[in-house]
């Protein structure tokens, strides 16, 4: 006698085991097989570029684009002690910020230095001043 085969008690096992039983007693359906449809592939026509000539009765002459510069800021005219309001920061900077005029006052010129380059500001950008 061939040995049996040993029956798992796992609850997938189980499930398994009641699908195949399931599945050889109901009868099949008898469908006609679908037939796999023809497709046809598209044949890519080649890029063609046409020269442009259209005309629109202008001169078609070009001229060249001026460069936009920035003008320099302008500064307001203070007095020493409005320029400088605090005794304990005598390094002043001043740039614009977008549409902001940004004044900053610093203890030292390496303070002042640091922040120049932390916000990679321009010789042209901004305006520096101390008290001493």
């Amino acid at each position: 006698m061939p040995p049996r085969k040993k029956t798992s008690t796992t609850p997938k096992a189980k499930a398994k085991s009641t699908r195949t039983s399931t599945k050889s007693t109901m009868p099949t359906s008898k469908q006609p097989a679908k037939k796999p449809s023809a497709r046809k592939t598209a044949t890519k026509k080649p890029i063609v570029k046409k020269p442009t000539t259209k005309t629109s009765g202008k001169n078609t002459t070009t001229t060249p684009k001026k460069r936009k510069t920035t003008p320099n800021p302008k500064r307001k005219k203070f007095s020493p002690e409005e320029m400088h309001p605090f005794k304990a920061f005598p390094y002043r900077l001043e740039y614009k910020d977008g549409n902001d005029t940004r004044i900053c006052h610093f203890e030292c010129e390496e303070h002042r230095d640091k922040h120049i380059k932390r916000y990679g500001l321009r010789k042209n950008q901004y305006f520096i001043d101390s008290l001493t």
